[in-house]
């Protein structure tokens, strides 16, 4: 096990504390629904039990699992000798930067007072709608709709790519830290899209399928 795997679990252990307390305290908390209610609660206590909700999602385990046995296959980040325990820090390395990553939004948007719920665009056609979801990543609404530059995001891929410095052996140097944050910070466009044309995608795939079903 690599000497820093005691970063990485800590955080995890941290992070799934956090997670447990925030439950206990409002049971009621739905991150679903807080991001729907057009009346939500945007204080600090709001914002952290839905962040903490993403964080104890089933499919973001699946998804450590998924990125931590690719990276095992991929020996990426490098671990010599590579053991198959290193899967288990891997898997404590997503958490821990996914757990930091929520932390950064959580106190940027909170100090900035975005709006942390998505909005769809109202614009018309691909190209407008597709300007409109890339817009929405560098620029937010505060609770009261005016507009101001979107830091949650920065801070999230920030504080995504740093933790990393701090939990490998190896690639771990600002530089790296940095990368990794920029491709962080590039998932906040890709997400943007899909929210944008998932509606477009699920009716397509629904007339697809019935097409297909035979009669």
């Amino acid at each position: 096990m690599p000497k820093n795997a005691g970063c990485a679990f800590g955080a995890v252990a941290a992070c799934l504390g956090l997670a447990a307390t925030l439950a206990a305290q409002q049971p009621s908390c739905n991150p679903w629904k807080f991001e729907r209610d057009a009346a939500a609660d945007f204080s600090f206590k709001a914002r952290a039990c839905s962040q903490a909700a993403r964080l104890a999602k089933p499919s973001v385990a699946m998804h450590a699992a998924v990125v931590a046995g690719f990276g095992q296959w991929r020996n990426n980040p490098q671990v010599f000798p590579e053991e198959p325990s290193e899967f288990a820090h891997r898997f404590a390395v997503f958490y821990a930067r996914r757990g930091a990553q929520n932390a950064g939004e959580l106190i940027a948007g909170y100090l900035n007072h975005e709006d942390p719920r998505p909005h769809l665009s109202q614009d018309h056609g691909f190209w407008n709608r597709t300007g409109s979801a890339l817009l929405s990543v560098v620029q937010t609404k505060d609770a009261d709709g005016g507009v101001r530059p979107a830091l949650a995001p920065i801070a999230g891929a920030f504080g995504s790519g740093m933790v990393g410095v701090a939990c490998y052996e190896r690639d771990n140097n600002a530089a790296n830290g940095f990368r990794r944050s920029g491709i962080v910070y590039s998932t906040y466009f890709a997400n943007a899209l899909f929210r944008e044309f998932k509606p477009d995608l699920s009716t397509f795939a629904y007339r697809l399928l019935r097409q297909k079903r035979p009669y």
